[in-house]
Parts: structure tokens; sequence; C-alpha cells
């Protein structure tokens, strides 16, 4: 979970753009690949591998489960931020803390895998509310009705400590299993449907906070956007097969090519990016800080995947759009330019001097044809060696 975390953290330094950015049109010129120093990273195009096989069928299948959601904003416009939750999840511990999971695999019996998307409408994460909104995968219609009944049973982890949880019902939608803690403004909906159980989680914080510092009355519980993301969370899953647990081996695990020009992640890492595997537009939009920005960014750069690696590998429509991509990226009021590394001029390297304190502090760009990369690391040097190393990769793609 913590790494998961970290991730996300230099994901938001990624897509935190600030003011003005750069061009590198002078420095774009071909490297010479044999005075890069890429340490022990591979240099050369490769078909990806991964050490559990079975998880990474389940993550992939969340991967295309992410690419069809809606995100936050679809649910409330109001949503304009996105939260650095963990996305793709296999095991209960993203709602670890929040929710009652002790017994998940008893209570979720059949559980194939799920995609969490959270926003809000602020940057500040103590104004307005936090919506979490997940499906979950089941192998079965019944596995997938009988975990919702289950888990609301468990309810939140608050209910431990003798808060008080109340279950409601919407009208809308009978099915949906609810409960509601007034004195902690957080309500939770599991709503079953064919072999997915839709997860609604809303967190009031702004309210809490007022009600317990000045005494006012706690608000109602807003069922009302429950029953509408239910409704645009179900409208998408009109357009999603699932696929069938036997077939799950069978997903290619690098779809685009993508992956085999990405530059693979260390084993062992805790910085780099939280799943390896690809992501198309709409899917990356759930993880980048700002959504309507980078919508209209992927937009006019024509990016149609992004790959998840020792860092991002993006891919635009042509050279110049992967360029203008990565000009955005990587202008922001908490990056301070540093020297690129030895060999290789066009790369674009800062340092982070900003709020996130587990944030990595060393970022390195480069675009090479229609590919825009993007590496972090705690070190110096070895930011430097990824990115040549990356560069390296995308050079000898023949």
């Amino acid at each position: 979970m913590r790494a998961a975390a970290a991730a996300a953290l230099a994901v938001s330094v990624l897509v935190s753009a600030g003011c003005g950015s750069e061009s590198h049109a002078a420095e774009d010129k071909p490297a010479e690949l044999s005075k890069l120093d890429t340490g022990s990273y591979p240099t050369k195009p490769q078909d990806p591998t991964v050490p559990d096989p079975a998880k990474q069928a389940r993550i992939l299948e969340g991967a295309r489960l992410g690419n069809i959601l809606p995100l936050g904003s679809e649910i409330d416009p109001a949503l304009g931020r996105n939260g650095s939750d963990i996305h793709i999840f296999t095991e209960p511990n993203t709602y670890d803390g929040i929710l009652n999971v002790d017994h998940f695999a008893e209570d979720a019996a059949g559980f194939v895998v799920g995609f969490a998307t959270s926003a809000r409408p602020a940057d500040d994460v103590f104004l307005g509310y936090t919506l979490t909104n997940a499906v979950m995968i089941f192998d079965s219609d019944a596995a997938a009705a009988n975990a919702a009944n289950a888990l609301v049973r468990r309810g939140f982890w608050l209910s431990q400590d003798g808060a008080a949880v109340d279950p409601i019902q919407s009208a809308q939608h009978p099915a949906a299993q609810i409960i509601w803690a007034p004195t902690e403004q957080r309500l939770a909906s599991w709503y079953p449907t064919g072999k997915f159980v839709i997860f609604t989680m809303f967190d009031l914080i702004e309210n809490r906070s007022v009600e317990h510092s000045f005494g006012v009355a706690p608000e109602p519980a807003p069922l009302a956007l429950a029953d509408k993301a239910i409704d645009v969370t179900t409208a998408r899953l009109k357009t999603f097969q699932p696929t069938p647990p036997d077939k799950l081996a069978s997903l290619p695990l690098d779809p685009d090519g993508m992956l085999r020009l990405t530059l693979p992640r260390p084993a062992g890492d805790q910085t780099s990016a939280a799943f390896t595997g690809t992501l198309d537009r709409h899917g990356m939009l759930h993880v980048v800080e700002n959504p309507a920005k980078y919508r209209d960014l992927f937009d006019k750069t024509g990016v149609d995947s992004i790959s998840d690696g020792a860092g991002f590998l993006v891919r635009a429509k042509d050279s110049d759009s992967a360029q203008a991509f990565l000009d955005s990226a990587s202008a922001s009021r908490y990056q301070q330019r540093i020297d690129p590394p030895a060999g290789l001029p066009n790369a674009h390297c800062v340092k982070y001097h900003g709020p996130d304190e587990h944030a990595a502090p060393f970022h390195c760009y480069v675009a090479y044809g229609r590919y825009a990369a993007t590496v972090w690391s705690q070190q110096q040097q070895d930011v430097y060696q990824r990115i040549s190393a990356q560069y390296a990769i995308l050079a000898n793609n023949k």
C-alpha cells in the first residue's frame, strides 16, 4: 500500500503542470548511445515478463475495467481533482482502515479484481467531500450478490469502536446495500449487478470537520449522489464483458507493444509505477491529478496509450505531439531544472521542491519519435541512468 501511494505521489508530480513550459526543439538531436551511462538497466526492447502470471492476469483485467469506468467528475462535475488512491486492486488493503476487511477472503469468495477511482472538488483534501467509486469483478452472479451482503454486514472499521452505523434504503436501487455513519459523515454502498459489485463511498470531510468543531447538526446521507454513481457506473458496465476466469491467462500482457519499449521496473523497486501494464487515455485520466487538463492535452497530442514500468511511457500521434506533451507535463512550479545526464542533452531533468514529502525528488523526461517518457528516483545518478536507458530502448526499436 505504501509503495503504491508513493508511486501515486510521483504521478501527481508528473501531472502538476504549472506556469508555462519551454521548448526543447533546439536540443532535439539524436544522442550517441555509446556515450550514455545506463548502469545495469536494459537498453534494448524486450518482451515483458512478470514474476506472478496469475496475479498479473487479474491486474490486466483490472486495467481493462479502468479503461471504461467513469471518472468522479462524470458522476459529479464538482469533483474536478482526483485522489491518489490505489486504482487496480487484487487485495482488500485498498480500504484497510476505513472498511472492516479482516474477513475479506471469506466474505468475497470468487473475487477476481477491482478498479477504484477517487475524486474531490479541490486540491485541499479538507474541502467538500471525497468520492470513492469502485467496481469489483466476481466469478459468478451469485458470488457478487453474496459478497455485497457479507461486506455490508462487516461495515466500517470505525463500527468496531461503537460508532453508530445506520442501514438506509434506496427507493431507486432497492438491491443496493447501504450504510450511513452520521457521526463520521460517511456513506458506503454495495450494489450487485451481474458479476459486478459497484462499491461507492462518500466521505463528507468538510461536514464532519464543521460538525465536530462547531457542533453543527450533521448533514443527511447523500443518497441521491449514491444513486447517481450507481446509474452512471452501471451504464458504463454495459460496454464491458468480463473475461471468464479460466481465460484470464490468455489476456495479452502487451497488447499495444508498449511494454516492450518501457524501461522495466527493477525487482523490489518501491518508487516506480504501481503496476506493470498499460492503460488507454481514459484509463489514465483516473490517475492524473487534473483530469480535465489532461483530457485536453491528450486530445491535442493524440495520446492513445500509456504504459507503466520503471516510469511512464506515453504514445502520442507523432513526434511533435510527443514533445508538446512533455513540454506541458514537465512544467511545474515545484520543479527546479537540473543538468541533463551526460550524452543526453535533450533530456529535461528536474529536482522536486514541493509539499509532498514522499514524492521522489528527481525526475527526467525525454521524447523520442512519437513516444514521451518520464522516470523518477530518489537518487540523481539513478534517474540519469533510467532516462538514458529508456532513451536507448526507444532508439534501439528497429
